[in-house]
């Protein structure tokens, strides 16, 4: 294997040569950053400036990507495969376009590896190419060793999900023992209810029910969403439809919450249980499972339920086929041809991009806002560029 690392610090500050060290054996690295003469760390990597650099048989190369301001490169470089660490919003970013395109960057790489096990947990219910890697905690050396397992598979074309179940087995191993050692615990209960829900066993109804009397004990506020609301999610898995709907309308209390409750009583009395599970699983935030049954459904409502779902959380390749399949010009707010140009961006065909955005605005002059945001990510791009290859630009 070959590796090119587009980094989001110069190789002495590079946060991540941990996991690196854990890949498959690789015969070639290049890591994208300043020059070596201005280490005093030995490095066994190539360091090449990203300006610099033009390599043939980039197709050779596994890309692993640590920023998601790196998302034209990553997408539009021709690499074998790409492999994205995803992290939290470094300080001096902005936030919305940080979620937005590590979300587009997520959707259309091959390994999603992340550092959090709060956004492994978030991202463990959109999609199923992903690796947590544990730095610190217990069983640290089962984990690290998996990743080895997850690249392989990823450099093959093999599927990770039986990876994934693997994953989220060892940590329900962990949290046991440490249950064990500790008793009922709000927040290890809770971890054991959200992976066994991930693998679809009924040990996660008593996890839950544990973890959500201790909060009450402790007087936790926001416990009606963040723990009651989980149980109508571990109901419809079990296939309890009705149960399901009785308990997120315990929770429904905001004006859009009751509107929600309203739509699926209205799936309900019309039978359309593909869509009324798929609602039940958005409102918990498992997209993945909302997805599925979204489309066993396969109707024009379903259609319009998924392009939101998809453009909401930054699924848009997923979205604009929806949109041309039913051909839906606008959802969210958003034209089909602007999540077209977007995506075109972030793959670095920027000319077709820019013809389809004026295109569009003959329509709609608003679509010309989009150029605003493709500036911000060029900008963003340029800072990082500069803090990779000089240690500035932040």
């Amino acid at each position: 294997m070959k590796y090119v690392i587009l980094g989001n610090l110069p190789w002495k500050s590079f946060a991540y040569k941990e996991i690196l060290k854990h890949l498959p054996e690789g015969e070639k690295y290049i890591f994208i950053g300043n020059n070596p003469d201005h280490e005093n760390e030995e490095c066994n990597y190539t360091l090449m400036n990203m300006d610099m650099w033009e390599v043939n048989g980039k197709s050779e190369y596994i890309a692993i990507v640590c920023s998601p301001f790196w998302i034209q490169q990553a997408l539009g470089g021709g690499f074998s495969k790409v492999l994205f660490i995803m992290d939290v919003c470094p300080v001096e970013e902005d936030q919305q376009i940080w979620n937005k395109y590590s979300g587009l960057l997520a959707e259309a790489t091959d390994l999603v590896i992340t550092l959090s096990e709060k956004i492994y947990l978030e991202q463990s219910l959109r999609r199923r190419n992903l690796y947590w890697w544990d730095g610190d905690h217990e069983g640290t050396e089962e984990n690290h060793a998996l990743l080895h397992l997850f690249v392989e598979h990823m450099a093959q074309g093999n599927s990770l999900e039986g990876l994934m179940r693997r994953q989220w087995e060892q940590r329900i191993q962990v949290y046991s023992r440490l249950h064990r050692q500790m008793g009922p615990h709000e927040t290890i209960s809770y971890l054991l209810a959200s992976y066994w829900y991930l693998l679809g066993d009924k040990g996660a109804t008593q996890a839950l029910q544990e973890s959500f009397e201790m909060m009450l004990l402790r007087e936790h506020n926001g416990t009606l969403h963040s723990h009651y609301r989980f149980f109508s999610a571990i109901e419809v898995q079990q296939g309890e439809i009705e149960q399901a709907v009785y308990t997120y309308a315990i929770t429904a209390v905001l004006p859009h919450e009751k509107e929600t409750l309203a739509r699926m009583e209205r799936w309900a009395a019309e039978k359309r249980l593909e869509l009324l599970q798929a609602e039940l699983y958005r409102v918990n935030e498992d997209y993945r499972r909302a997805e599925e049954a979204a489309e066993r459904d396969d109707s024009e409502e379903a259609a319009h339920f998924l392009a939101d779902m998809y453009l909401e959380q930054w699924m848009w390749e997923k979205a604009l086929k929806v949109m041309d399949r039913y051909q839906l010009l606008y959802k969210n707010g958003i034209s089909r041809e602007q999540v077209r140009a977007i995506l075109l961006w972030t793959r670095g065909r920027k000319h077709e991009a820019v013809t389809e955005l004026l295109r569009a605005s003959v329509q709609d002059w608003n679509i010309l806002k989009s150029f605003a945001e493709t500036d911000m990510l060029e900008k963003a791009c340029h800072r990082l560029k500069e803090r990779v290859n000089h240690g500035s630009g932040s």
